[in-house]
């Protein structure tokens, strides 16, 4: 491949980049499409504290990387079958220089365990917080959570997502994830890599968007 053809090459991947990134910001920016968690629950009295990253990439012609991803995550058992938790997910460009650049969605809301930890549903509800982020970003997210224990020390995870704007002109997404946990002892800490397959069900000119990732998990309980 000549110069020409490989500043050609380089243009066209940024301006595609580009492309995608102005349709979803003016729509509705990028899903936090992860999920970064299993269907167990830490028990009245109990906590996890949770930090992970994932990249997420174009499944689209393009195949390109668009984003680091940084987030944490904070569940407060208020009984052995709810949790409140907090997160926060945040999204930094790979083709964008500016320091500030680049946006955050926090949420809250309550976990619920089902089937002796092997199923859990989310309602999280959660805005976009950036510049030129408003209120009209605000989001539910209903997620189902599936884990199937294998021992102590390993556990194969599912889960599905919806992200549900309350405006309009955000995009509905739909968000498959697996993986799985691996621990000497899953009661007490856990690390789970993860991947998810997200599609918009509102817009077919916009990509799929795959994400990989690994999150670390710290559980105590009473």
């Amino acid at each position: 491949m000549s110069r020409h053809d490989k500043i050609y090459d380089f243009l066209r991947k940024v301006l595609f980049l580009e492309v995608i990134a102005l349709v979803l910001v003016i729509s509705g920016c990028f899903p936090p499409s992860a999920s970064m968690q299993d269907a167990r629950m830490v028990g009245k009295g109990g906590a996890r504290l949770t930090g992970y990253w994932y990249g997420l990439e174009d499944a689209g012609a393009g195949g390109e990387k668009v984003a680091n991803v940084y987030g944490g995550l904070l569940g407060i058992g208020s009984s052995d079958r709810t949790e409140v938790q907090f997160r926060l997910d945040h999204f930094d460009f790979v083709d964008d220089d500016d320091d500030n650049s680049g946006y955050s969605f926090v949420s809250v809301g309550p976990k619920f365990g089902f089937s002796e930890n092997r199923l859990a549903f989310l309602v999280p509800l959660g805005m976009y917080v950036g510049e030129d982020m408003a209120f009209e970003s605000i989001q539910i997210h209903p997620t189902l959570l599936a884990t199937q224990p294998v021992d102590r020390r390993f556990e194969v995870n599912a889960a599905a997502k919806l992200l549900l704007p309350l405006d309009p002109d955000y995009f509905t997404w739909l968000c498959l994830g697996a993986g799985v946990g691996l621990s000497s002892n899953l009661d007490r800490w856990v690390l789970l890599p993860e991947v998810s397959y997200s599609i918009s069900l509102d817009e077919d000119e916009v990509d799929p968007v795959w994400t990989y990732g690994v999150a670390l998990v710290i559980l105590t309980r009473p």
